[in-house]
């Protein structure tokens, strides 16, 4: 073998240590327990800490809601349908024997998120908010230029403008505590251009970058950012009419592409204070690092094709 084969092969033996690694270090990560939760205090007046979860009365927030309960935390969930929401509350009440409020908002509306940025401030300045988790939102499906613009600016107000205005709302006080933390749920949409999703993965993108440089301002305060990056999720989030309508079906995906709503909130928060940038499974982990050798034209193709 000659110097420079040696050489080469040193290269692609790098490469693929370096691949293995970003694939298989996260798996670790999330598999650990929970270093954030297990640090959780009580308030200064003994209560346990609260977390507020909007888009809680299904899927992925329901999840979160589920799993801090169980852990003690007390809750504000937010979401749209007062019925859903008044269920998931008793429910968590009865069974965990925890604070469990109803917020009745719909996210898309300003008057809403200025309603709940209040009470998101009044709790973080209490000193009582622990956990802010940004999980609202929702897909369309259809060229952006078929879409009623007023449903993609809805988007806008649901992924970003929500997200901005409650992160900015309980900074003041989690900054004075010296603690807190703040899940802004991306996806791995956010990794590509998507046609047909043009604004929802622009809006994901958003998230994403929002939160690793907000972590960056941040380091060193005792304050955790994360941007929670799921796949496909078993969750409600395809059941919608224009999912329907589009013809997408689950089957259409092999089963290992899917994770439970469960499985993506134990991965968040084993990882929040660990990566800022959380992809639960190693399957989507690979999705995501697609992007560096394969061309965005074919990927653009095989989306069409899914979608």
């Amino acid at each position: 073998m000659n110097l420079a084969t040696r050489f080469l092969t040193l290269i692609g033996a790098a490469v693929s240590g370096a691949f293995a690694w970003r694939l298989l270090q996260p798996e670790v990560v999330q598999r650990s327990p929970s270093r954030f939760l297990a640090a959780a205090l009580p308030t200064r007046d003994g209560r346990p800490p609260v977390a507020l979860v909007t888009g809680a009365s299904a899927g992925i927030g329901e999840a979160f809601a589920r799993r801090l309960a169980r852990s003690g935390y007390g809750l504000v969930l937010v979401a749209r349908r007062r019925e859903r929401l008044d269920a998931l509350a008793d429910a968590l009440q009865q069974q965990h024997a925890v604070e469990a409020q109803s917020l009745v908002a719909d996210l898309a509306e300003p008057d809403d998120i200025e309603r709940v940025a209040g009470v998101a401030s009044d709790l973080s300045e209490s000193g009582r908010l622990d956990l802010l988790i940004n999980n609202a939102g929702f897909g369309t499906v259809g060229n952006y230029a078929d879409l009623p613009l007023q449903s993609q600016l809805d988007m806008l107000n649901v992924h970003v403008t929500t997200t901005m205005s409650l992160t900015r709302a309980v900074l003041p006080g989690m900054l004075r505590r010296g603690r807190g933390g703040i899940v802004n749920v991306a996806s791995t949409a956010g990794w590509y251009p998507l046609p047909g999703n043009a604004t929802y993965s622009a809006t994901k993108r958003y998230l994403i970058n929002f939160s690793e440089s907000l972590q960056s301002e941040l380091d060193g305060t005792g304050i955790c950012v994360q941007a929670l990056c799921p796949g496909f999720t078993y969750s409600e989030f395809h059941d919608t009419a224009a999912y329907r309508a589009s013809g997408f079906r689950r089957e259409q995906l092999p089963w290992f592409m899917w994770q439970t709503a469960e499985e993506v909130v134990e991965a968040s928060l084993n990882a929040l204070g660990r990566e800022v940038v959380c992809i639960p499974g190693i399957h989507n982990r690979v999705v995501t690092m697609m992007q560096m050798f394969v061309p965005r034209a074919i990927l653009g193709q095989v989306w069409r094709r899914i979608k």
